[in-house]
């Protein structure tokens, strides 16, 4: 506690001096932007192959550091149904961290849920979002897309990771910013690295029931989550490892800060840890928001309320999982603190805006899910992330630190000659995944004996994911 205490307190001197530039802080470069790279190719909720793109901007006319420059990913929100990387915070944080001299990248990731299979008809609209959108078939619906979007997340690190070369970034400093859904995907791409903490609504659930007819134009059509509620793949398998499959590399990198903005967690994520040193974590919230709880709550449970009441006169959604706001984030913090090292220090940034939600809808301006001041937000943001640059010497990151931790698993023959396969690990095997040069995941096995009998392979190069009790390596085999 007095640790978090002491960290806010340096940072709100440092951003109250201002009377001189600040590295990493000013906007002082200029930036060149490029769009629609695509960055992955996944399958969605529905059974869809989705490509997702990214726009990616570089400064100009700085001079690159030795290392390279810190990478920032702005994700961005709409309740895991809407949005996109040119929309909203996003594509502004990505040309100002731009000009403050990182990389920077906005990201497209997997949307959708299944709604439900009952007929829940409101004629009103949150966030340009159908009310009718928001009423899920279950609650697991919500822990699966945010564990999608975290997957895609973390498959755009590993794309930027792969090209750190021709972007001239520093694997050592990477930084994640999300806005409301985007917020609870940075926080999960930072501090989900642990399988234990893998939800168990991820792991494969029985079908799903054809949403009502009601949301065939509304929520599945004119979205374009399929052409129609028939032609939808209603299974739910399980959804993976936690690292995602796109992009595999063996290049290491290391998260230094998480910012959220206006999201949460639906478990704490901060027992468990693969980590020596925690990242950075700014926390921004306003105590009246409707849409994700300031402290914990349903998701949505202020304009749950709000719309029941006249003249709308709505019925409750249902199927909403308890999440944890900004302030529930901290608190979780504050409550492990002595039990539990090391925690991320923390920078609460907060209003005091209680504005009511018939007052929100009659003025916007005085809406709690949104930045009240987005230069003041984001100027603190900078300056809390800036200590948090790794700019010595060494090039090279290091993941962990604590030698009991490294993961050692080493295989033969390498070459391969056939297609059967040895691994030696001093830890417990959890999981190998064998991927080929595109990305693709071609062989998988939980539990697995050190004997391995893989498919046939053709010639070439191809990595394999190996998971232990410890944490995941990954080793190049050739065939």
């Amino acid at each position: 506690m007095k640790y978090v205490l002491t960290i806010m307190t340096t940072m709100f001197i440092c951003i109250g001096s201002g009377a001189y530039a600040q590295k990493w802080v000013d906007t002082l470069f200029q930036i060149q932007q490029t769009n629609d790279i695509t960055y992955d190719t996944q399958t969605d909720f529905a059974g869809n192959t989705r490509f997702l793109k990214m726009n990616v901007a570089v400064p100009l006319n700085d001079t690159v550091p030795p290392c390279g420059r810190p990478l920032l990913i702005a994700i961005h929100g709409g309740a895991f149904l809407a949005g996109s990387k040119d929309q909203d915070l996003p594509p502004l944080l990505m040309r100002d961290f731009a000009k403050r001299r990182y990389v920077t990248a906005s990201i497209d990731y997997r949307l959708g849920m299944f709604q439900t299979n009952a007929m829940i008809n409101c004629n009103v609209s949150m966030f340009g979002i159908p009310w009718n959108c928001l009423n899920m078939q279950d609650t697991a619906e919500w822990y699966r897309a945010s564990y999608r979007g975290m997957q895609d997340a973390k498959s755009a690190i590993r794309y930027l990771v792969n090209h750190a070369a021709t972007y001239q970034i520093d694997v050592r400093n990477v930084f994640l910013v999300g806005e409301s859904a985007g917020g609870f995907i940075a926080l999960s791409a930072a501090f989900m690295d642990e399988l234990i903490e893998k939800p168990m609504q991820c792991s494969a659930l029985p079908d799903v029931l054809p949403p009502n007819a009601i949301y065939e134009n509304q929520c599945i059509q004119s979205t374009g989550f399929d052409t129609s509620i028939a032609s939808m793949n209603l299974s739910r398998p399980d959804l993976g490892d936690i690292t995602g499959t796109g992009n595999p590399s063996a290049l290491p990198y290391a998260i230094k800060g998480v910012g959220n903005f206006y999201g949460g967690m639906m478990n704490e994520l901060f027992t468990h840890h693969s980590y020596s040193q925690a990242p950075v974590l700014y926390l921004y919230h306003q105590p009246n928001d409707l849409v994700v709880p300031y402290q914990d709550d349903p998701v949505l449970q202020g304009e749950a309320y709000c719309f029941t009441q006249f003249p709308a006169n709505c019925q409750w959604l249902v199927n909403r999982p308890l999440v944890y706001g900004s302030k529930g984030i901290k608190t979780m913090i504050d409550a492990l603190n002595g039990q539990v090292n090391p925690l991320p220090p923390v920078y609460f940034d907060s209003t005091l805006n209680t504005a009511d939600c018939a007052t929100q809808i009659a003025n916007p301006a005085l809406t709690g899910h949104a930045v009240d001041n987005y230069w003041l937000r984001t100027q603190h943001l900078a300056t809390f992330f800036a200590p948090a640059i790794d700019t010595t010497a060494q090039c090279t990151p290091v993941a962990v630190s604590d030698p009991s931790q490294l993961v050692y698993a080493s295989v033969y023959p390498n070459p391969l000659t056939g297609n059967e396969l040895r691994i030696l690990s001093k830890d417990p095997l959890l999981k190998i995944t064998l991927f080929d040069v595109s990305g693709a995941a071609i062989y998988s096995a939980l539990h697995p004996e050190n004997h391995v009998l893989l498919p046939v392979l053709t010639n070439g190069f191809y990595l394999l994911h190996i998971q232990t009790t410890k944490g995941t390596q990954v080793i190049k085999i050739c065939r």
